[in-house]
């Protein structure tokens, strides 16, 4: 059964990108944007590189999706006062006020996920998760 554990982990991860396509449609986000959300709000200024490490993505990736988020109004982006090769990006209201919309996405996801696993269950599950995690992290 070990050699299905990227198959199945792979199978969630498309299963909630697609869960939150549509549960964030009406919001102008994809499920792919929807992570930088929560960063951008919580770090007003953050960098594209510390994004791209905080997320474990390339740094085109970030460009990419930030170019899309600051035309659709989500985010502005300026080069850094202190080191003109690193651009800042910061939220906008209107990222702001998706912000509660991402966050209830994430939290409806888990739920469904997780329904009918015991208190024990998920926290055992979780465990597992944040080491296959930190190992995964080392590896790179």
């Amino acid at each position: 059964m070990d050699h299905y554990t990227m198959r199945y982990i792979n199978t969630i991860a498309r299963c909630s990108n697609l869960y939150h396509d549509e549960a964030l449609r009406s919001t102008g986000l994809s499920s792919y944007q929807s992570s930088y959300i929560p960063i951008v709000c919580a770090k007003p200024g953050i960098t594209q590189d510390q994004i791209a490490r905080e997320l474990h993505v390339n740094r085109s990736s970030v460009t990419r999706q930030m170019t899309s988020l600051e035309e659709n109004g989500f985010v502005t982006r300026r080069r850094s006062s202190d080191d003109r090769r690193a651009v800042e990006v910061y939220p906008t209201d209107k990222a702001q006020a998706v912000l509660p919309a991402v966050r209830a996405a994430r939290k409806s996801w888990r739920s469904l996920l997780l329904e009918g696993m015991t208190d024990e269950e998920r926290e055992a599950l979780d465990v597992l998760l944040a080491r296959l995690a930190d190992r995964a992290q080392s590896l790179v």
